[in-house]
């Protein structure tokens, strides 16, 4: 089929094939074992998705044997009742997952024409395949070491990025009710994760895409969405980040990008009254502000003092700094143990979103 001339008649045809492709899928996947077959199958799903007539059906396929194939969270538990279920019933291999996983992202990215119309439950499959690759994963760890060693939390830390930024790309998103759900997410999936179970380099990369990366100023929700994530993942990640000398550099640089975004939405979230993008962005700044003065932050000192300031600096540039003020000034005397910075400090729940 993938030798067949495209265009019209192709166009015409597609929706057939992919009806007929996805019922192979769903009855059969458990037939194809190598990775050669399984390519085939994702080449044939790619190619077909083009097709408006055919983009649907090739979902559907992809959707309904990844319901069947994979098993729930509330069916999986530990890993040995998953291990159970491995047995008792055909699933979808590691590779047949890449490969699903590989036209789904386009869906999520709307490679197929700009259509992102699929893109939430694209998201719920890949969320699914990901969870399960990990089991089996961490499965086969147990069995091959016998126990000496714990599984990796995250066994693929390159499927584990990539799938990362595909969410972020949706959270991203300038419509507010993809952004919401693209942000619930890439939360659940990284904040979900240990800062140790991944290399300081992708957490990096991760943080400097979505400083880069922002929904337009005149999407108000959409922003708040990928600024509040943002600095729920600073508060996660930048108290080892920064015990490391090798990232220094790079985190000053990123901190200064921040600064300069949060400045951008306060200055245009004021603009014509006061918007949503103003109020949780001073949320979120302040939060940052306080936080990293404050012992609880646990991050390297010297970065510590200086990107408070720095977060300061930005609320007094806009007549903001109230919230802020008075807990670096505490700071500062060294007064380390009150009440009202020790509180202020563990209100993990003051970066939200709406």
């Amino acid at each position: 089929m993938s030798t067949l001339p495209r265009g019209d008649f192709m166009g015409y045809i597609s929706d057939r094939m992919a009806c007929g492709l996805a019922i192979i899928l769903r009855s059969s996947f458990f037939l194809f074992q190598s990775q050669d077959e399984w390519k085939c199958i994702g080449d044939l799903f790619d190619m077909l998705a083009i097709y408006t007539a055919a983009r649907g059906l090739v979902f559907d396929g992809i959707a309904s044997t990844v319901e069947f194939a994979v098993p729930s969270e509330a069916e999986g538990g530990s890993l040995k009742v998953y291990s159970k279920l491995l047995k008792e019933k055909p699933t979808l291999s590691v590779v047949a997952c890449t490969t699903l996983q590989r036209v789904l992202f386009k869906y999520i990215y709307g490679a197929y024409s700009g259509d992102v119309s699929l893109a939430n439950p694209a998201m719920a499959c890949v969320e699914k395949t990901y969870k399960h690759t990990v089991k089996i994963n961490q499965i086969q760890h147990v069995t091959k070491n016998g126990g000496a060693t714990p599984p990796r939390l995250v066994p693929d830390e390159e499927l584990w990025y990539r799938v990362a930024i595909a969410f972020y790309s949706v959270c991203k998103s300038d419509d507010p009710d993809a952004s919401k759900v693209g942000w619930e997410y890439f939360q659940r999936h990284v904040m979900s994760t240990e800062t140790e179970d991944v290399e300081d380099e992708k957490w990096v990369t991760i943080l400097q895409l979505m400083v880069s990366k922002q929904p337009s100023l005149d999407a108000d929700v959409s922003r708040v969405h990928a600024f509040s994530i943002l600095g729920q993942i600073i508060v996660k990640v930048l108290p080892s980040l920064t015990q490391r000398k090798s990232n220094w550099k790079v985190l000053t640089e990123f901190t200064k990008d921040v600064a300069a975004l949060a400045e951008t939405n306060l200055r245009y979230g004021r603009k014509g009254g006061v918007k949503p993008l103003f109020q949780y962005t001073l949320q979120t700044v302040t939060f940052l502000s306080n936080h990293m003065a404050s012992p609880s932050f646990g991050g390297e000192k010297r970065y510590s003092t200086w990107a408070s300031e720095t977060f300061l600096g930005v609320l007094e540039k806009v007549g903001a700094a109230g919230g802020s003020t008075k807990n670096v000034a505490l700071t500062k005397k060294g007064d380390s143990s009150t009440d009202e910075t020790e509180t202020t400090a563990t209100e993990a729940d003051s970066i939200s979103a709406p």
